[in-house]
């Protein structure tokens, strides 16, 4: 006679024929690529309704993996296309055609994260595209591209009034008009890349001030030296939330820009200010005395950095965990001593080219690099 257990192990030949539950279980614990080869074991009509009626309740991160060239080649896009799937991410290369695809089929985007195969594929078709089709989208990747121009810009801060996030660095056509028109539309904007866009003067970093005062992490690093102080203080004055900033290669900015950093961004945690020459140890003990809470600090390549700069940070920011000061040549090994003294969480200390710190300098900071 046979027994329950066997009689449902005989019944059960497949995934298909498990209780609904188990089955939309398992469904949600596949990637993207496994459930593509799922899609061709279910031959029975029955369990393929079922199998389509689970995946339009669960949400599918497309993402990178070894199988993502080979996949898309196979018609990956067109098929999660024709399953209704509930694409939530995307995180795979794609061309201009690819991305107008993506644009008019999967509607329910919400993050997007793409490379382009060649700088210049992506173009303002497809960022037009993309603006009229995914308006639930709140996280944009779509960096290094050479053929996006501000009219691709104006059709994202049009069309996605949700974006939280948005990364264009590297996108040279992009200028001033562009980042006015994100101001205007994407007024949610929380972080914004826009390093390597060497045409942004004071002005667009004015707008970015007024428009988006919800900005937590902003980079300007690399904007063609068009930003001076001006840009700084309006940032100072209306993106007060601001806890992550990088403005480094920006050669105009002094320690007046900086001193306004510090009296309108107290929640400011992270600063990068690498190559701004002009910055001197009046610019880092101002950041020393304004901003106790800063955790991360990159001021590489300043030399008019000193040692009393490294110690007022030594005394005046506690809760350091992160500094490069590669190639000051100013700094021995006195600010070093400090900083081990003085920043007991300190866990990195990058100090490369430095020629002036000698004797025990560089075995305190292997010993503050093994902190962890």
């Amino acid at each position: 006679m046979m027994t329950t257990a066997a009689a449902a192990a005989r019944a059960t030949t497949s995934f298909a024929d498990l209780p609904d539950t188990i089955f939309f279980k398992i469904l949600t614990h596949l990637d993207w690529y496994e459930i593509l080869r799922f899609d061709n074991t279910l031959l029975n009509r029955n369990a393929r309704n079922r199998y389509l009626d689970a995946l339009k309740i669960i949400k599918l991160n497309v993402a990178r993996s070894k199988f993502y060239e080979k996949a898309l080649d196979k018609g990956i896009l067109n098929w999660l296309i024709s399953r209704n799937i509930r694409v939530i991410s995307w995180d795979l290369e794609v061309n201009n055609t690819q991305l107008m695809t993506i644009a008019n089929g999967l509607p329910q985007l919400k993050s997007l994260n793409i490379v382009p195969f060649h700088l210049g594929d992506i173009t303002d078709e497809g960022i037009k595209a993309l603006a009229n089709g995914l308006r639930q989208l709140k996280s944009l990747n779509i960096c290094k591209s050479n053929k996006i121009t501000d009219e691709g810009i104006k059709a994202l801060a049009y069309g996605l009034r949700r974006l939280k996030s948005l990364n264009i660095c590297n996108c040279g056509k992009i200028t001033d008009e562009g980042i006015k028109a994100l101001a205007t539309g994407c007024t949610h904007l929380q972080f914004l890349d826009i390093s390597g866009c060497r045409n942004i003067t004071d002005e667009g970093i004015k707008a970015l001030a007024t428009g988006c005062p919800q900005l937590q992490s902003l980079n300007i690093c690399n904007c063609g030296n068009k930003i001076t102080d001006e840009g700084i203080k309006a940032l100072a004055t209306g993106c007060t939330q601001l806890q992550s900033l990088s403005i480094g290669w920006n050669y105009k900015i002094t320690d007046e820009g900086i001193k306004a950093l510090v009296n309108g961004l107290h929640q400011l945690q992270s600063l990068s200010i690498d190559c701004c020459n002009l910055i001197t140890d009046e610019g880092v003990k101002a950041l020393a005395t304004g901003c106790p809470q800063l955790q991360s600090l990159e001021i590489t390549s300043l030399g008019g950095i000193t040692d009393e700069g490294i110690k007022a940070l030594a005394t005046g920011c506690p809760q350091l965990q992160s500094l490069n000061i590669d190639w000051c040549d100013k700094i021995t090994e006195e600010g070093i001593k400090a900083l081990a003294s003085g920043c007991s969480q300190l866990q990195y200390l990058k100090l490369g080219h430095c020629m002036n710190i000698r004797g025990e300098g560089p075995e305190i900071a292997q010993r503050i690099n093994s902190r962890k």
